[in-house]
Order: structure tokens, then C-alpha cells, then sequence
């Protein structure tokens, strides 16, 4: 009999052949996972996909699972896109593990150097009943920033670690892959999906809910499935920016900054308080 839990969470783990910095990619990865274990509830398991074997220095217990994984990486032209085709065939991976082995009520997937929350878990645990979650408030940190770090309501519109989906509609089919996962589009759909970040695309190539990296269109993927994506109510996740741990991928994660949005980044930001530290575990 498989084994009941609050939470899953899959994280996809790049091989180092296409990282820049392999053990800067590790540590960050030692940092996520540490995050997770300071949740204030041990009802969760993380499956981490890999095609090495990471350098970590942290005590492992039965919730945390290195899974190998065999695939190359994908021979994409577009590095980006085969970058999101390489960490969906993971998730992919780490989930029919998860299913195998649990059954868990939620599934999160989760970058490998974001941290989370140690009241996430519990949350879920006692308040989860919706078909889903969208994290919009969290905190954007500079990788390795001592005193100061800024508070968003807009975190799915930078991160992917931002959706929390009850397991029982994680495979539920639509069209919800994008040419940043490799699909390809015509002329006028590029067009589109180019103006509107928060809709479908037509023509987009289709896939489950789970298995697509498009995350500001979340919330328009639960309601082409008919379920209404809720808003989790406190800041669940630090973003961490500027790790530069993947070769090729930087442009990702790099924003440019007018005079309006330097502003607005200054108002955002907060000074990194004990009990914040405590809660994401903050080096």
C-alpha cells in the first residue's frame, strides 16, 4: 500500500556538462534541499532527478531521493528550448517515481536553487483542498545577499517555482507547450504568445499540466481544464537570482532594469530578518 503525503516535490537537476559553475550549482542545490528539510511538517518526499550524482554535504533521510536518469541532453538548436525539453523529461521522470511510491495530494515542482517556506508544508497539510495553488508572493534574493532581499506579488511572472497542483490533475491533457519548451509555432502565433504572456497560444503544442514550463500562463491552463488556480496566501518562496549556474541559460534569469523598475525594486526591498532567515534557512 503506497503511502499518503501532504506534498511532493520534483526537482529537475541539470547535468553538469551544461553547467558553468558545477559546484556552485551543487551547493545551491544542498541549499534548496535544506529549505525542505526545515519544514515544520515531515509530511512531504522530494525526488531529485539527476544525470550525476551531485557534491553534497547534507545529512539524507528517506524524504530526499536521488534519482539517476539516463537521458541525453536534448539536440535542440535553440539552447533555451532544450534546456526546458531536458528539465520536463526529468520532472516527468521524478513524478512516475513519485506515483509509484506515494500518493501524494499535491505536487510541486521547484528549481534547484529556489528555497522554500518551512510553514509550506504544514499549510498544505491542514488548508489544502483546492486543485491548486499559484504563488505570487515571495521574496526575489540575490544569490548570496547578507542583510537585504525585496518582497514581490508577481513571483510566477519570473519563476518557475511558483505552482502547487493537487496530484489528481497533474496529468490532464491540453495545449499548453510554447516555443520556450520547443514547440513550434507559425508567424503569427510566435506573435502572440511574444504580446501575451498570460494566455494560451494557439497552435501551442500540447502536453500535461504538470509537464510544461510556461508558468505565467498557469493560471489560463487550469481554466482551459475547468478548475480555478487559487492564490496561496503568504510569501512561500525566495527566488534566488543572478546563481549564473547553467551554461547558455543566464539570459533567463537576467533582468533589465529601467528607471521605474529601479524604483519600484528599492520600495520592494526589506531588510533579511531573523525569523526570514529562520524560515528559508538563509546562509
Amino acid at each position: 500500500m503506497t503511502e499518503k503525503l501532504s506534498v511532493v516535490f520534483l526537482i529537475p537537476f541539470a547535468s553538469r556538462q551544461v553547467r558553468a559553475e558545477w559546484l556552485a550549482a551543487c551547493a545551491y542545490l544542498q541549499h534548496t534541499l535544506r529549505s525542505i528539510q526545515n519544514s515544520t511538517s515531515e509530511d512531504y518526499r522530494v525526488i531529485v532527478a539527476v544525470n550525476e550524482e551531485p557534491e553534497l554535504e547534507i545529512t539524507f533521510d528517506s524524504k530526499i531521493h536521488l534519482l539517476p536518469v539516463k537521458h541525453a541532453f536534448p539536440p535542440h538548436g535553440n539552447f533555451r528550448a532544450a534546456f526546458r525539453q531536458d528539465k520536463l523529461a526529468k520532472i516527468d521522470a521524478a513524478w512516475r517515481y513519485a506515483k509509484s511510491n506515494w500518493q501524494p495530494k499535491y505536487v510541486m515542482k521547484l528549481d534547484a536553487d529556489d528555497l522554500i517556506s518551512s510553514n509550506l508544508v504544514g499549510w498544505l497539510g491542514v488548508f489544502g483542498k483546492d486543485a491548486g495553488y499559484l504563488i505570487r508572493h515571495g521574496w526575489l534574493w540575490h544569490s548570496g545577499a547578507r542583510h537585504l532581499i525585496q518582497r514581490t506579488e508577481r513571483l510566477d511572472r519570473v519563476c518557475g517555482s511558483c505552482l502547487i497542483i493537487r496530484s489528481d490533475l497533474a496529468d490532464l491533457t491540453g495545449p499548453f507547450l510554447t516555443e520556450v519548451e520547443g514547440a513550434a509555432l507559425d508567424e503569427a502565433d510566435s506573435r502572440f504568445a511574444a504580446s501575451d504572456h498570460y494566455s494560451l497560444v494557439p497552435g501551442s503544442g500540447t502536453s500535461t499540466l504538470l509537464l510544461n514550463d510556461s508558468h505565467q500562463r498557469y493560471t489560463s491552463q487550469f481554466s482551459y481544464l475547468g478548475y480555478q488556480l487559487q492564490t496561496l496566501p503568504f510569501a512561500a518562496v525566495i527566488y534566488r537570482i543572478n546563481s549564473g549556474s547553467v551554461a547558455g541559460a543566464s539570459g533567463d534569469r537576467r533582468r533589465k532594469f529601467n528607471l521605474r523598475m529601479t524604483c519600484g525594486a528599492i520600495r520592494r526591498t526589506r531588510f533579511i530578518t531573523p525569523s526570514l532567515r529562520k524560515e528559508f534557512m538563509l546562509n
